[in-house]
């Protein structure tokens, strides 16, 4: 049996399994028409969160073709020092989601026999652990998938697996024809429900981890007066650059979302006291530099509460939310 430059031994080649219905789901991924374009900032921030909410360097959302793994985003990876390449699709840790539909978990590939043999799992640095979650076509084939990497061996617990899994749909949501099942069809911001729905998983983990939660809660000013005076469309605008400045101002990790008519609430994950303050600011600052400009037709104002989440209290985001209005 061979061994590796290290002297661990490599095991027999095992190729990952086929779906049981292979073709169909090939055939539902070229329909997404996806495998040729460049990576995504839309994918990009649903791997940041997964890095960041498993505490792992490397946030992954693949598509895996007939015969190699196409990266969608790999934050995190450069950083890193990993060099991802174009594995095939025989081999690669995402393929076995895909053919069998479950997730996988990796605790140490090199002692892993289907894994060891893998160029990343023997190179400088290697990738030693995986977490990995099906990501489904429209019509439900498994067509990808969002996992997390480590340099470290590590297991991943239950609660980041089912983390993954909430935040697989927003992947899902996004290569769907109907977005707005889980996104907010005017601005992109998560629509309410799934706000509340994943956010409350992501206070139940922080929560298991002692890790510090704030809410920012945002509520447009005027929104009545601008569609009065300059028309609905205006209004429109209003929300939809009120959503943009957030998107640029917060972290990349951070949950955004549009709970009401004219209102906003951002998650931000292991942010507390001045980090979250830091955030707030740089929104004000980003609005004041959006009004000083000359070409909009309107300026942008907003009463912005932060509440922070302590881990003793109950991971109940509705309630996180009335706080942040009482104190606004």
């Amino acid at each position: 049996m061979p061994k590796t430059a290290r002297g661990h031994r490599l095991s027999d080649v095992h190729e990952a399994p086929l779906a049981h219905d292979e073709t169909g789901r090939l055939m539902a991924l070229d329909d997404l028409h996806l495998l040729e374009s460049s990576p995504e900032r839309r994918f990009d921030r649903v791997a940041q969160l997964a890095a960041r909410l498993t505490r792992s360097p490397i946030g992954l959302m693949t598509l895996v073709a007939e015969t190699r793994v196409f990266f969608k985003s790999a934050c995190g990876a450069s950083a890193a020092g990993v060099v991802l390449g174009e594995p095939h699709r025989s081999s690669w840790f995402c393929s076995h989601v895909v053919g069998t539909g479950v997730p996988l978990l990796v605790a140490d590939a090199r002692a892993d026999a289907r894994f060891d043999r893998l160029a990343v799992v023997n190179a400088v640095p290697p990738v030693l652990a995986y977490a990995g979650v099906p990501v489904r076509a429209p019509g439900g084939e498994h067509v990808g998938a969002l996992a997390v990497m480590s340099l470290e061996p590590r297991e991943y617990s239950d609660a980041e697996v089912g983390a993954l899994g909430e935040l697989a749909r927003l992947l899902e949501a996004e290569l769907s024809s109907i977005p707005h099942m889980a996104l907010d069809a005017l601005t992109g911001a998560l629509n309410a429900r799934t706000f509340i729905r994943l956010g409350n998983r992501l206070l139940e983990l922080a929560d298991s981890r002692s890790e510090p939660v704030s809410l920012l809660r945002l509520d447009i000013r005027g929104t009545s007066a601008i569609n009065g005076r300059l028309g609905y469309e205006s209004g429109d605008t209003a929300l939809a650059e009120t959503a943009h400045l957030l998107g640029s101002t917060v972290r990349g990790s951070d949950l955004v979302g549009r709970i009401g008519p004219d209102e906003f609430a951002v998650l931000l994950l292991d942010a507390a006291g001045e980090e979250a303050r830091a955030i707030a600011d740089r929104l004000t600052a980003a609005t004041a530099a959006r009004n000083a400009a000359s070409d909009h037709r309107f300026d942008l104002a907003f009463d912005v509460a932060l509440v922070e989440h302590r881990p003793s209290d109950r991971a109940d985001l509705d309630g996180e939310l009335l706080a942040a209005t009482l104190s606004a």
